[in-house]
Formats: C-alpha cells, sequence, structure tokens
C-alpha cells in the first residue's frame, strides 16, 4: 500500500498533463494565454483573444523597442489593458477597436497583418494612429507597467530606488557606463 505521500506525488508526465488540461480550459474560456515557445513564462489575459493579445504585444514592442527585452516584459506591460478591459465595455472597446483599426491599416499597406508585416511597415502604420484615444490608452499604460518592473531595472542599470539608500549623490550618482 502506498502512503498519501508517495500517490501525490508530481511526475514530469502529471505535470505536463496538468499543464496541457489547464491551457485548453483557458483556451475553451477565450482567455489568452501569452507563453513563450519553451514555457518559462506566461501571462494570462482574459478581456482579450489570444490573437488580439499578440497584436497589442507586437505593438506595445514596437512602442518601446528593445531588443533585449525578452517578450515577457511587454507580456506583463499589456496585462494593466486586459485587467481594465475586463471591468468595462467602453475600454475593452477602445482596445478591440484600435487593435482591428492596425490590422486593417497594415492589411491595406501590406496585405498582411499588424503582426505578421515587417517593421518598416508597422511604424508606417503607428505614425497614422497617433494622438487616436487607442494610441493614447496604450501609450500612456504601458510606459508605466512595462519600466516599473523590478526585474527589468538591472537590464538597464537602474539600481531601483534611492530614497531609502541615502540617495544618488554619495552613491552610484555616476555609475552608469551606458550613457
Amino acid at each position: 500500500m502506498k502512503d498519501a505521500k508517495t500517490s501525490e506525488k508530481v511526475t514530469r508526465r502529471r505535470f505536463l498533463a496538468g499543464s496541457a488540461a489547464t491551457i485548453a480550459a483557458a483556451a475553451a474560456s477565450g482567455t489568452a494565454i501569452l507563453m513563450d515557445a519553451k514555457g518559462a513564462w506566461s501571462v494570462e489575459l482574459k478581456s482579450l483573444q489570444p490573437e488580439e493579445a499578440r497584436t497589442l504585444m507586437v505593438f506595445v514592442r514596437d512602442l518601446f523597442p528593445h531588443d533585449r527585452l525578452p517578450d515577457s516584459f511587454y507580456a506583463t506591460a499589456i496585462a494593466p489593458l486586459s485587467d481594465e478591459a475586463g471591468k468595462g465595455p467602453a475600454a475593452k472597446r477602445v482596445l478591440l477597436d484600435g487593435i482591428a483599426r492596425l490590422n486593417s491599416l497594415a492589411r491595406t499597406s501590406t496585405g498582411k497583418s499588424y503582426t505578421v508585416a515587417d517593421e518598416k511597415a508597422r511604424v508606417a502604420v503607428i505614425k497614422q494612429i497617433e494622438g487616436e484615444p487607442f494610441f493614447t490608452k496604450v501609450y500612456s499604460t504601458t510606459v508605466t507597467s512595462l519600466y516599473n518592473q523590478p526585474k527589468l531595472w538591472p537590464l538597464f542599470g537602474y539600481e531601483g530606488p534611492s530614497s531609502a539608500k541615502g540617495g544618488y549623490l554619495h552613491r552610484g550618482f555616476n555609475d552608469l557606463n551606458w550613457l
């Protein structure tokens, strides 16, 4: 007879089966889950479909381009937009209409959706929607949610808030070597 600890042991097979079931259930419920190909990170976006979430993530990456940043930071940055869209139809409509406009403009000029179009075409699309409510909402929300991630700060050489450490005047004021 097996004891309780042995029977509840999570094997690799059980873990993968459980993960697959979770993803399938989320997909069936209409929840977007953004993840990398290796499954190292994932972000659940309850108010967006997977293709909408991918388009929004590519858009935010185009607004704040940092080649050395992994997609996980951008996926985390769009989560507040998804959360807000889940709270009211007006916020969701701004997002969905904006995503549809990105795709429409990209298809008009390239015949491809926004996520598949090349960078030059995507930049041209962005220039066409600057100042529109969708652009303003996404930009103003994600500039904060992207750069306010403590795990991202070391990638830019930022040590975090300095007030608790006596400020930067006598502690690292001139340490940044990439400026």
